[in-house]
């Protein structure tokens, strides 16, 4: 994938569109399949990628609707105790599965078809609620495993924690991997749209609890407080971030005007690393393979929006979704079960030793020893070109032809554009950065 990564930074997407297609049939395709479809629709090639999310969400749902552990599933989880948890098809984590639902939505938007961006960003609302629901069940039946086979993991767990302190600061910038404030508030703008202002305003409030320090997103919820005449909510969102002006008052805007908002995709998630930790076993202490992100955090890096030439400035771009964060928090939550399948397989491999030993001496010995530590191999998959981070700014812009110009100043990446502004329509611009290009998409409705 970096090789792949690096042709998408001179925006050769074809050669890796190529490549990743070979495997939409492997043990891994809703994997490459999430690529495909993210890398497609950097390429603005809208219809390609629509098809590969439709197969990804697809391969999901045949997985989670399985009622029976089917043949295939006992054979990779038998392979996975004797080799390690690569063996296991890629099932995509939470926090990929709400992406995954909501970058469809984009597609939908871009093919103006409102009613098929409502259904994604419906389920992609819904898969952060199974995701915990989901987790909740893995950590029970963890926990269950663990004393049905009288393991003690303790130890296990305070020897991983100890490795993952390094993660400690990026995992606590937000509370679970599984609500995205960027999906919420996506889904409010398509509520918007489809002219549910009320479903709006329930998911532009569920974004600011989970950033309640962006003016975007207060500014959004006071707006539709006022105008569902709900008052009480009104005066408590006023007292905590001050009035709301609308349009025509104060300087906001009169006249002809229309919105533009803006979505920012910055940078790329980090990727996982393997590390080994001394792990204690029924046959004693072992060097066990972990993943791990190996990654610090960084102030975030704003969008800025002006006029072309020098002209005012329209302001930047605020935070809704650390992607990075929900990338470490979901590691560190998959702890328990992590660390019950590592002592297992532990205990098997040493099982299997012991027979070689057995019946083929001191030789069998030194081959299954030379298995297991070849065999022992971190699980270090993950949808790579998601974004980093992600952030939003709305602002009402005069109607007609505006040339932005627009700057990141962390990675020096900068494109001019030409944006149609109608009055009381809403314009969206998709903004994706990638080392030093952005890729832009806009859409008027």
């Amino acid at each position: 994938m970096n090789l792949l990564i690096d042709d998408l930074a001179t925006r050769q997407f074809d050669k890796s569109l190529k490549i990743l297609n070979k495997y939409r049939k492997s043990n891994d395709k809703i994997l490459y399949l999430l690529e495909r479809g993210r890398i497609a629709q950097i390429k603005n090639d809208t219809d390609s990628s629509m098809k590969d999310f439709e197969a990804a969400i697809a391969a999901v749902r045949q997985m989670e609707e399985k009622a029976v552990v089917s043949a295939s599933d006992i054979g990779a989880q038998t392979a996975s105790l004797l080799a390690n948890d690569n063996t296991i098809p890629y099932k995509g984590d939470g926090y990929e599965k709400v992406f995954m639902y909501q970058f469809q939505a984009f597609n939908y938007l871009v093919k103006k078809d409102l009613e098929g961006a409502g259904v994604e960003v419906r389920r992609a609302n819904l898969e952060q609620k199974l995701a915990l629901e989901m987790h909740e069940k893995e950590l029970a039946r963890a926990e269950e495993k663990a004393r049905d086979k009288q393991i003690d993991t303790q130890q296990a767990y305070n020897n991983l924690n100890s490795a993952y302190q390094g993660m400690d600061d990026v995992a606590g910038k937000v509370k679970n991997s599984f609500q995205n404030a960027y999906a919420f508030y996506m889904s409010g703008i398509v509520y918007e749209l489809l002219n549910q202002p009320n479903d709006a305003y329930i998911d532009y409030k569920k974004a600011l609890q989970i950033f309640p320090d962006n003016a975007y997103l207060q500014r959004d919820v006071m707006r539709l407080a006022k105008d569902l005449e709900m008052n009480q909510e009104y005066e408590y969102y006023a007292s905590r971030f001050g009035k709301y002006s609308v349009k025509g008052e104060e300087g906001t805007g009169g006249g002809k005007t229309g919105d533009l908002v803006v979505f920012f995709e910055n940078g790329l998630v980090p990727q996982k690393r393997e590390i080994q930790i001394p792990i204690p076993t029924p046959n004693g202490l072992l060097a066990i393979a972990f993943p791990i992100y190996h990654t610090k955090w960084s102030a975030v890096e704003p969008l800025s929006l002006s006029e072309s030439g020098g002209g005012s400035s329209f302001g930047m771009t605020e935070s809704i979704c650390h992607v990075q964060a929900l990338a470490v928090k979901s590691l560190k939550e998959k702890v328990p079960a992590m660390v019950i399948r590592h002592i297992l397989r532990a205990a098997a491999k040493a099982a299997i030793q012991q027979k070689a030993k057995d019946s083929a001496g001191s030789l069998g010995q030194i081959f299954s020893s030379i298995y297991n530590v070849v065999s022992e191999r971190a699980d270090v998959r993950s949808w790579l070109t998601l974004p980093r981070d992600v952030q939003i700014m709305r602002i009402h812009l005069p109607e007609g032809t505006h040339r932005l110009h627009l700057a990141h100043e962390a990675s020096g990446a900068s494109s001019d554009i030409d944006i149609s502004i109608n009055q009381n329509k809403k314009t969206i611009l998709r903004v994706i950065q990638i080392r030093s290009e952005l890729y832009i998409t806009s859409t008027t409705f």
